[in-house]
């Protein structure tokens, strides 16, 4: 097991500020917030232009005294944010504080003594769920996402290459979110799980028809209510993702992944599942775990091939029979050699069949030549 380079991730930490603190953030972040919008109005108004002359006409500017007071970084960094956006689309929208993900971005020097601008805020305090540095050579950032405050610190990560010579299959499901098939066992990643997320989610429905009729000292704590249930499904979905990834890198060198088209699959004009299923896919986020998966990959050395799962439940594992009325069957049965094998066994040992045969490798004289017989993969390692 060695070490090799060493890459930059982002730590996201939970951090509790006391109210008077609470207040000055708040302050901070209406500040950066109008010197985004009157960046983005002045751009809009004049045309694009560099980002310092940008920064130096809203500083510039008869500012109001309140953005003033504010620290001088976190206004002009706003700014050059404001400046990307333009840049990227001339449709940049304004900020507002309804956002439900709101930054205030620091530079290297503003953060020390594991505090934000010590002398500032000078006796004010914060609490944070875990550990973070007195320190950070990098830029840091605050964000106010739902109500909550987190803080970003970016972190040195060493990619370590685990000596592993597994290899596993995957199939997306809504019942069982990941079954696999590794050539010994197959293994269910959260079997059953989905009961749980949509019995939160019909109790989200339930709480969202009542605010309508609540009266109106009510309806503000019902939707504080329904935002701290939406939290604790999402928590739950990145819970599951953040475990079967981690076991999945760490025992595992080659990961095949088919790709798992939800917008298609969900899309009313071309779907044919019932609503209740959209959902079910959906809540599931399969493809935040695809990107999560991919992330989790580079810091331990797996490889994770992706290739189409076309046919994989409905092909018969033993004689190759293609099963066109398969629909919704939890079990798979042939009706040619009368093979019966549960719906997503049959589809994970599908997939491993298949992923194995196109992503095959040729030797060449000079060396290995790594050449995938299907253009559903695009790579693949020996």
């Amino acid at each position: 097991m060695g070490c090799e380079n060493i890459n930059l991730k982002s730590r996201k930490i939970r951090i509790y500020p006391n109210p008077e603190l609470n207040k000055v953030w708040r302050r901070w972040l209406a500040a950066c917030r109008y010197c985004f919008n009157q960046a983005i109005d002045y751009q809009r108004k004049n045309g694009r232009i560099g980002k310092r002359k940008l920064r130096n006409v809203i500083m510039q500017s008869n500012l109001p005294q309140w953005v003033k007071d504010s620290p001088c970084h976190i206004r002009q960094n706003a700014i050059f944010d404001a400046h990307q956006a333009f840049s990227a689309s001339r449709d940049a929208k304004f900020r507002s504080c309804r956002d439900r993900q709101q930054p205030i971005k620091f530079n290297d020097c503003n953060f020390s003594q594991g505090m934000w601008y010590p002398k500032l805020v000078k006796g004010l305090k914060f609490i944070a769920s875990e550990l973070i540095p007195t320190s950070c050579e990098y830029c840091t950032q605050l964000t106010f996402s739902k109500g909550q405050w987190f803080a970003i610190f970016p972190i040195h990560t060493e990619t370590t290459k685990l000596d592993l010579d597994g290899v596993i299959a995957l199939d997306p499901g809504v019942r069982t979110f990941l079954t696999g098939f590794d050539g010994h066992r197959f293994i269910e990643f959260g079997r059953g799980d989905i009961g749980r997320i949509t019995r939160l989610c019909q109790h989200l429905d339930d709480l969202i028809s009542r605010v309508r009729l609540a009266l109106s000292r009510q309806r503000k704590r019902m939707r504080q209510a329904a935002n701290r249930l939406r939290l604790k499904i999402r928590n739950l979905i990145d819970e599951a993702h953040w475990q079967i990834a981690h076991y999945l890198t760490h025992n595992y060198r080659i990961i095949f992944l088919p790709t798992f088209e939800t917008s298609q699959m969900v899309s009313r004009a071309r779907r044919k599942i019932r609503s209740k299923t959209v959902r079910a896919i959906l809540g599931w986020a399969h493809y935040r775990f695809e990107l999560f998966l991919d992330h989790q990959a580079r810091t331990t050395g797996s490889t994770v091939i992706k290739g189409s799962e076309a046919y994989s439940s409905k092909t018969c594992t033993h004689c190759g029979h293609i099963h066109q009325s398969l629909g919704g069957s939890k079990i798979f049965k042939c009706k040619s050699c009368g093979n019966t094998l549960p719906r997503d066994f049959n589809g994970a040992l599908g997939f491993m069949l298949r992923a194995l045969r196109d992503s095959s490798f040729t030797v060449s004289d000079d060396g290995v030549a790594i050449a995938a017989l299907s253009s559903d993969y695009p790579y693949c390692v020996a």
